[in-house]
C-alpha cells in the first residue's frame, strides 16, 4: 500500500503555501492560501527571519517544546492495550480454541473504531479539544480501575477490555492540537513533533518493562494503575497546562496582528473545535 499511496500523494497532497503542489491548486488558489497565512502571524512568530542559529535558540527556550514533549509522554503511557492482557485472559479462562480466541481478541479492536469515530466527529461538533481528551480518558480510567481491580464478575471484565481502546480515540484530537499549536513556524513544527514521537514511544520501550512485566500476566495490576495514573494526569495536564498556555499564545499573537483571538472569547468550543489536523500515528 504504501507505493501506490506515495505515488498518489505526489499529485493529491496540497503541500504548503511556501511549497504548494501546483497539480493540485490553481495560481489563484495558491495566492489565496499564502494571503490567509500571513494574516494573524506576525514574522517573528513565523520565524521567516530567523538564522538557523537564531531558530534553534528561540526552539529550545520557548515554552512550547518542554510541555508538547511532556504532554506526548503522558499521552503515550496511558496506553495498557498493547501489553496482552486482553488475550492473555481470556486464555486463562481454558474455554476458547486458537481459532476462538483470535476471534474474540478482535472484539476490542474493532469497538475502538467506534470510539474513534465519536470522539473525533464530538470534538469538532460538541465536545471541543479539552472535552474530547477528557471523555477519552475517562473512559480509560473506568476499564482500568475495573482491572486494577481484578476480583470482579468476569462479565465486568469484559467490558473493562473492550473499553480500553477509547484511550486511542483521542490521536487525531491531541496531534491536531500539538500542529495547531505548533502551526506559526513550520521548522519549529517539524523539529518538535519529531522530537514528540521519538521521546514519548522511546519511554514505552523501557517503562513498561517495569509496569507490565510478563510474568504477571493477565492481571499486571501495576501497569493498570499505572496507566490509570497518567490518564488522571493527562486530564489535569491537558486542562491546567496546555490549553491555559495555548490561550495565552493565542491572546499574544492577536495583540500582535490587531485581530481579536478566537481562543480568548471564553468558549471552549470556539477555538478546540475548529480545524482539527489528522496526523496518521502508529501504536507500538
Amino acid at each position: 500500500m504504501t507505493i501506490p499511496v506515495g505515488i498518489a500523494g505526489v499529485f493529491l497532497w496540497p503541500g504548503t503555501p511556501d511549497k504548494p503542489n501546483k497539480w493540485f491548486l490553481t495560481p489563484a488558489e495558491i495566492e489565496l492560501s499564502r494571503t490567509r497565512l500571513s494574516k494573524g502571524i506576525s514574522k517573528e512568530a513565523s520565524g521567516a527571519q530567523l538564522s538557523t542559529r537564531q531558530r534553534l535558540q528561540h526552539i529550545f527556550t520557548d515554552w512550547k517544546i518542554y510541555t508538547l514533549v511532556l504532554w506526548g509522554i503522558i499521552y503515550w503511557n496511558i496506553n495498557a492495550t498493547s501489553y496482552g492482557g486482553y488475550l492473555l485472559w481470556l486464555k486463562s479462562l481454558k474455554r476458547y480454541s486458537t481459532a476462538k480466541l483470535n476471534q474474540y481478541g478482535s472484539t476490542s479492536p474493532a469497538v475502538g473504531i467506534f470510539y474513534v469515530l465519536f470522539i473525533n466527529f464530538g470534538s469538532d461538533l460538541f465536545l471541543g479539544r479539552t472535552g474530547a481528551i477528557t471523555l477519552s480518558c475517562i473512559i480509560n480510567i473506568i476499564s482500568l480501575i475495573i482491572l486494577t481491580i481484578w476480583n470482579v464478575p468476569e462479565a465486568a471484565k469484559w467490558v473493562a477490555f473492550n473499553m480500553q481502546y477509547a484511550q486511542f480515540g483521542m490521536s487525531s484530537v491531541f496531534y491536531g492540537w500539538v500542529n495547531d499549536i505548533l502551526r506559526n513556524d513550520p521548522k519549529e513544527r517539524a523539529l518538535t513533533l519529531v522530537l514528540v514521537n521519538a521521546i514519548s514511544q522511546s519511554t514505552t520501550a523501557w517503562i513498561p518493562l517495569f509496569t507490565f512485566p510478563t510474568s504477571e500476566g493477565p492481571k499486571f495490576r501495576k501497569g493498570y494503575s499505572y496507566s490509570l495514573a497518567m490518564s488522571v494526569v493527562l486530564i489535569l495536564y491537558t486542562v491546567l497546562v496546555i490549553k491555559p498556555l495555548h490561550r495565552r499564545q493565542e491572546r499574544k499573537q492577536a495583540l500582535e496582528s490587531g485581530s481579536e483571538s478566537p481562543a480568548s472569547e471564553g468558549s471552549d468550543r470556539g477555538k478546540e473545535g475548529e480545524n482539527v489536523t489528522v496526523t496518521p500515528i502508529t501504536i507500538a
